[in-house]
């Protein structure tokens, strides 16, 4: 009986116990105010699965009950609060008091901002975000002109440049190519379809390390429940006096563009397609001075594309845990352009005529690629330790024969043709890791591995005849890997971001037969970025990484292309990557850009149009000539007038400085300039908005070419229909025709002023209607593997 009693009592005392062990405490504020609906999640130490969860009262109070003996992870969140982590040891027969006080967070929560009240630049630690979206000035373009929107971006004959720094990589949804030309994949890109812009200024060691400042153009994305998409329809024409520009055709364009989604339970369907339609010119002059003579060269282009550019793709939400996704993308873009030279050749000495001589070159050309990408994302925990797994396989193929006849007026001309042949085939595999620790830490890592396999076969035929000695073949063969680590950590104010990448290159290249090009090297590529919030409104951003610009596939191309009867261009296999240290302080008012600081300075510099003379031709060829350095001053500033008008404006001051030998002597030359722009929006009523925007640069200096003053001033007016699901939006582009590019290269034996425009005045009708449920959730947004691959096939 006595041992019944025993066992009854010990019972008891055992359920007494278990029942007493629990976490109970006291969530309070800065102030110790209590903190009411904080939300209490109680994870395993080892994995970080949720044990159980609990709000605060209105006193701040929690109790987590009935938790057995072991390890744990304690989770507070609180909107507007700093993220609470603290492990804890429970035992058995034990309960605990955790009193714990929440820091206010001074950052401004990102994702919880109004679309409609969205400022049009935001700045972060990393990164300037430029909301495109529902700005009238983007509707009808395409993606290259909506990039001169963007603050302290420059485009001149298709080149971009941030802060007279001309290395810049551009990126579609996080992807690019540093295989493909880039610039004609967004002018076959409807800007209706942008929402923002990243420019990232210095990129960290989650980036590929090629390329310098990263913009990165964000697609909008839309899969709520149900059915939705969007349809837009623009058509523009240029504005000119023919007759003055000396022009024989009219230039227009039209793209109707569709994006449509479907999500039903766990699948997600969505798709786009644009076509592209436009025709449009380039006009070029250059003066050149070859003793005892001058020659004059005046080049109109004439160019013809059309295009289509198509996205389809599933996720499979399989569970709360992974998401599976598949994604088939391409172009087909095919056309022309037809080139007339004339040239006059006149004595230096009394600018007496000598001869006159036609030259023509007839392009046809065709593009296609296609790309499929699979896709796993693996969610461990609700924490944000996650895993992304991608695989991408691309393929290329590009043509062009191009017809040259030279001497077209007289009877001893000669012709000729280039015929390019250009296979391209990429595989690319990619993983990155993500893992949130306590104490607001927060590691990532993953690595990477590419493979291209490039070959370009040239066809010279002259009089129908084939010509051995142009004629070639350059089959390239480059495999790039690389892994990387990046902590971030924040302490109280302060928020610190470190990170190392390493790249491992291996290239090779044959010219009929013969290696002419075989490299492998590694290289480390450290970042850091530090952010200190002083106050509610400022922040201070400092920030360095270490960026590499490898030879692109066809700077290393040994081929000799003809461009006109005094003109040819050819690559260099014996080119070195150039390596930029950078640099970037800045100040943050609200989040946007205020003022900035910048320095980089680059080593091995590849001057890609290094121009040399050969007899009275001139020709161009890329090398690694000189060290550069860089300095930038940048002030942004709101613009504000009551509640209608609203915008920005912005100034930079740069200087440009190389430093090379060339040509047996020093070039040793450096220049600042000014560059100023603006965007100011009136909204009178709130279905109607008028922008005016637009930029001035002084003359500046970029390798041997100083480039002259340029500017330009765009007006959109837009009308909203239907409770916003409609917009009528009516552009007109460059109004004053002086987005035009004169300049000129005096160095050593060569001589030559230049002129150069393109089709830039124009005007332009859009119409965008937007149908289905558009107020749920968006579709995941990812970065495939290979596109960071493609921006080295240039497609021009």
């Amino acid at each position: 009986m006595k041992k019944i009693e025993l066992i009854a009592i010990v019972f008891l005392i055992t359920i007494s116990t278990k029942a007493q062990n629990s976490i109970i405490g006291r969530i309070k504020d800065e102030k110790q105010k209590p903190l009411k609906a904080a939300t209490i999640l109680l994870l395993q130490a080892e994995d970080s699965v949720l044990v159980k969860s609990t709000l605060s009262n209105d006193k701040g109070e929690y109790k987590l009950a009935d938790i057995t003996q072991g390890k744990y992870l304690i989770h507070i969140t609180s909107i507007g609060y700093q993220k609470y982590y603290e492990t804890i040891a429970a035992v058995e027969g034990n309960s605990q008091i955790r009193d714990i006080q929440l820091k206010s967070e001074i950052a401004q929560l990102d994702e919880v901002t109004v679309v409609a009240k969205k400022p049009f630049l935001e700045q972060r630690a990393d990164k300037m975000l430029v909301n495109i979206e529902g700005s009238a000035t983007a509707a009808g373009s395409n993606a290259l002109e909506i990039l001169k929107k963007v603050p302290g971006v420059i485009i001149r004959n298709d080149k971009v440049s941030i802060a007279g720094r001309s290395n810049v990589m551009i990126m579609i949804d996080g992807k690019t190519s540093q295989y493909t030309d880039i610039n004609l994949v967004l002018k076959d890109i409807s800007a209706d379809n942008i929402s923002k812009i990243e420019v990232i200024t210095n990129p960290g060691a989650k980036y590929d390390a090629a390329g310098g400042s990263i913009i990165n153009i964000l697609l909008k994305k839309k899969a709520n429940l149900g059915t939705n998409g969007s349809i837009t329809l623009s058509a523009g024409t240029g504005l000119y006096d023919n007759r003055k520009e000396r022009l024989e055709k009219n230039f227009y364009r039209y793209s109707p563009d569709i994006n449509i989604n479907h999500r039903k339970g766990k699948i997600n369907l969505f798709g786009s397609y644009g076509y592209n339609h436009r025709n449009w010119f380039e006009y070029n002059e250059f003066d050149r001075i070859i003793e005892p003579n001058r020659y004059f060269q005046e080049n109109i282009f004439y160019y013809k594309v059309n295009s289509h550019n198509y996205r389809f793709g599933m996720d499979f939400y399989a569970n709360n845990k992974n998401t599976f996704g598949i994604l088939i993308k391409g172009f087909n873009r095919d056309g022309g352009s037809e080139m007339i030279n004339n040239t006059q050749q006149f004595t230096t000495g009394n600018n007496q005529l000598v001869n006159s001589f036609k030259t023509l070159n007839n392009i046809n050309l065709s593009r296609n690629n296609i790309s499929a990408n699979v896709n796993w994302k693996h969610q461990f925990d609700s924490l944000g330790k996650e895993l992304n797994v991608d695989i991408d396989f691309s393929k290329f193929n590009i043509n062009n024969n191009s017809l040259i006849t030279n001497n077209a007026t007289s009877p001893n001309k000669t012709v000729y043709n280039q015929l390019v042949d250009n296979p391209v085939k990429l595989i690319v595999a990619k993983l990155d890791y993500t893992l949130p620790m306590i104490h607001d830490l927060q590691i990532d890592m993953g690595a990477k591995s590419s493979f291209a396999n490039i070959d370009n076969y040239l066809t010279y035929l002259q009089s129908g005849v084939k010509d051995n000695d142009r004629s070639s073949e350059f089959l390239y063969k480059e495999n790039i890997n690389a892994a990387y680590t990046s902590i971030s950590k924040k302490i109280d104010t302060w928020q610190l971001v470190a990170g190392l990448r390493t790249e491992q290159t291996v290239a090779t290249g044959q010219s009929k037969g013969v290696t002419v090009l075989d490299r492998n090297y590694w290289q480390l590529f450290p970042s850091l970025f530090i952010t200190k919030n002083m106050n509610k409104h400022f922040a201070a951003v400092t920030q360095y990484s270490r960026r590499i610009d490898r030879p692109s596939y066809q700077q290393q191309n040994p081929f000799v292309l003809v461009l006109d009867s005094l003109t040819f261009t050819k690559g260099n296999p014996l080119l070195k990557p150039q390596i930029t240290d950078a640099y970037k302080f800045s100040i943050t008012y609200d989040k946007q850009p205020f003022f900035a600081i910048s320095y980089n300075k680059t080593k091995d510099v590849i001057f890609d149009n290094a121009p040399k003379q050969e007899g009275n031709k001139t020709f161009t060829t890329p090398e690694n000539l000189a060290q550069y350095e860089n300095l930038a001053f940048e002030l942004n500033f709101p613009i504000q007038f009551g509640k209608k008008i609203s915008g920005f404006g912005g100034n930079q001051a740069i200087l440009n400085h190389y430093k090379a030998d060339y040509l047996g002597t020093r070039f040793d030359k450096k220049a600042w300039n000014w560059l100023a722009y603006w965007q100011v929006a009136y909204k009178p009523v709130n279905t109607w908005k008028i922008e005016i925007s637009g930029y001035y640069t002084t003359q500046f200096l970029t390798e041997f070419f100083t480039i002259g003053e340029q500017g330009s001033l765009g007006v959109a007016i837009q009308k909203s229909i239907a409770d916003n699901k409609g917009k009528f939006t009516l552009n007109f582009n460059d109004i004053l025709f002086s987005e035009k590019t004169r300049g000129n290269v005096v160095y050593q034996n060569i001589n030559v002023n230049f002129r150069q425009w393109e089709e830039s005045r124009n005007v332009r009708l859009s119409f965008s209607w937007s149908f289905g449920n558009q107020s749920l959730k968006a579709v995941r947004s990812r970065t495939t593997a290979g596109e960071a691959e493609k921006n080295r096939v240039k497609l021009k």
